[in-house]
């Protein structure tokens, strides 16, 4: 273990004053140490990834150099000047941009209000707040149509979009004003392939131009492809600053997490054959036919058996995630049907689908998983108060034993039953939110996007959940971005395109033994993104 105070081997000291240093950083929360004694230093036109697992303290660091968080103590230096940064205001005009982990769009403003939202300068050109608002349209359009978002799009409210775009849009934001350095806090949840793609290279052509870039991520092998220099957090401290082209992701993940859990994040392909015979029953747990909602989803029919992983395939605007709100009663349909367990069901707000046995992580944590200044016993609790409650009053023994049973089940890190949820790492409250659903006893289980924005051990730790939950016999529907992880647990995968089922592509497991991971890749892109004529 190397110490951070000095550069590491293989990183040339910095012969100038480095853009940024941030020394002896400590942080404390109701009686938790985030940090102690953190350093993190960073030159003009690098790209640093700072890595670490969930609770490692990465997301601290930052709220502290944006001045979102003032430290407890140590020094934060920008080109040798010593700053006490007031709030992120201040820290944007001394040239520090952010792009936050979970999104921060207000969801009733347009796209370009959001992009204008607490940047001075943009608003100051002009009289006219109107003028501003269409002369900075105009400066952003080629790079939000980059992002996929259309002149037309920026002036619509947020809340019309899903995580996605929103994503994109947080994005387009930050790039719109020329930022000394740029903090990335897992910019890539939720993107597609090529929406990464785009994203790298905007991050090369900042670096190019000398802004430096603050990279927190969980994905390791994008780190040694793009990253110049790494500084890894564990448990709050810092504990190496090296170049990451001498490390392999694997290497890394050790300083992370230790010799062993490296060693478990080796495990991918799943254990099938627990399930063959509950996926050959007659009866299948879903049956939906032909479900369609004006301008969303488009005659969609599928069924999924007893112990079956399905995965729902398919590029942004295809309809994955308005498909299973559907299926919740969360969105309206126009036509179709729905049969549980061989039983006509008619889903039309989410308390009938967890009474048919239906439950859902979602993919937008923030906005819909979790309430915030609950405890974790009561957002265990909440989905099915009745299993806590006695004569009709809510028993908070029983909550308590609970949450205690879910937290020993799913590993939950957090300091007792009764520590707010929103005080939890983002790992930790994901699986909080699985408890929530596992505690309705569920026979249909909706992953969307179930490990956006968690490190690689908790996803590690949520994919083998997953696998169990189906050997134990409940039918899984998992949405999921990342092709590595929708191939690694399907047993099949259907896929949407613009709203319609374009194709399906049975034994998964089978076929990647027999073809190649990569084929399977390719079938399913190309149904993805094919143009019907």
């Amino acid at each position: 273990m190397q110490s951070t105070s000095a550069p590491p081997s293989g990183v040339a000291p910095t012969e100038a004053l480095p853009l940024l240093r941030m020394t002896g950083i400590y942080k404390r929360f109701q009686g938790v140490q985030a940090l102690q004694d953190v350093e993190l230093v960073v030159d003009s036109g690098e790209i640093h990834a700072l890595v670490g697992g969930n609770g490692a303290g990465k997301s601290t660091l930052l709220n502290i150099l944006s001045g979102l968080t003032k430290p407890d103590a140590g020094m934060v230096e920008l080109e040798g000047t010593e700053l006490s940064l007031e709030h992120p205001r201040h820290a944007q005009r001394l040239g520090i941009t952010t792009i936050h982990q979970e999104l921060s769009t207000i969801p009733d403003l347009t796209v370009i209000e959001n992009i204008l939202l607490g940047q001075d300068s943009a608003l100051s050109q002009g009289s006219s707040l109107l003028v501003n608002r269409r002369a900075v349209a105009k400066s952003v359009e080629p790079l939000a149509r980059e992002f996929g978002i259309s002149r037309n799009e920026l002036w619509t409210p947020v809340r019309e979009f899903g995580a996605l775009k929103k994503r994109a849009i947080e994005i387009v934001k930050a790039l719109a004003v020329e930022p000394k350095i740029l903090i990335l806090d897992e910019p890539t949840s939720g993107l597609e392939d090529h929406e990464k793609s785009l994203l790298f290279d905007h991050m090369r052509s900042l670096q190019r131009r000398g802004v430096a870039l603050i990279w927190v991520t969980h994905h390791l092998d994008e780190v040694s492809g793009l990253a110049d220099v790494a500084t890894v957090l564990r448990d709050g401290r810092s504990v190496i600053r090296t170049d990451v082209r001498k490390l392999k992701p694997r290497q890394l993940a050790g300083y992370m997490f230790g010799t062993e859990a490296a060693e478990l994040i080796d495990t991918v392909m799943p254990e099938t054959a627990g399930r063959a015979n509950m996926m050959e029953e007659e009866q299948p747990r879903l049956k939906v036919e032909h479900l369609s909602r004006a301008g969303i989803l488009r005659d969609i029919s599928f069924e999924l058996r007893a112990g079956e992983i399905l995965g729902i395939a398919g590029l942004a605007g295809a309809g994955r995630t308005e498909l299973v709100r559907a299926l919740m009663g969360m969105d309206k349909v126009d036509t179709g049907r729905v049969e549980v367990a061989g039983k006509l069901t008619r889903i039309r707000h989410p308390r009938t689908a967890y009474k048919a046995g239906l439950a859902m992580v979602p993919e937008d944590r923030k906005q819909l998983g979790i309430l915030s200044e609950f405890s974790v016993a009561k957002s265990v609790s909440v989905s099915k108060l009745s299993s806590v409650s006695r004569g009709g009053l809510l028993n908070e023994r029983l909550e308590r034993r609970l949450a205690r049973k879910y937290i020993e089940r799913l590993g939950v890190k957090t300091p007792s039953t009764r520590e707010k949820i929103r005080n939890l790492s983002g790992g930790n409250q994901q699986k909080v939110i699985i408890s929530r659903c596992l505690n309705t006893d569920p026979r249909i289980l909706i992953f969307d996007e179930p490990t956006q924005g968690i490190d690689v051990h908790a996803k590690v730790e949520v994919h083998k959940l997953i696998r169990d939950l189906a050997v134990e016999g409940t039918s899984v529907l998992l949405i999921a971005s990342e092709f590595t992880e929708l191939i690694s647990l399907s047993d099949r995968v259907i896929v949407l395109n613009r709203g319609s089922l374009v194709g399906e592509i049975d034994n998964i497991p089978q076929r990647v033994r027999d073809e190649g991971f990569d084929s399977v890749k390719s079938a399913i892109i190309d149904r993805s993104s094919r143009v019907e004529q």
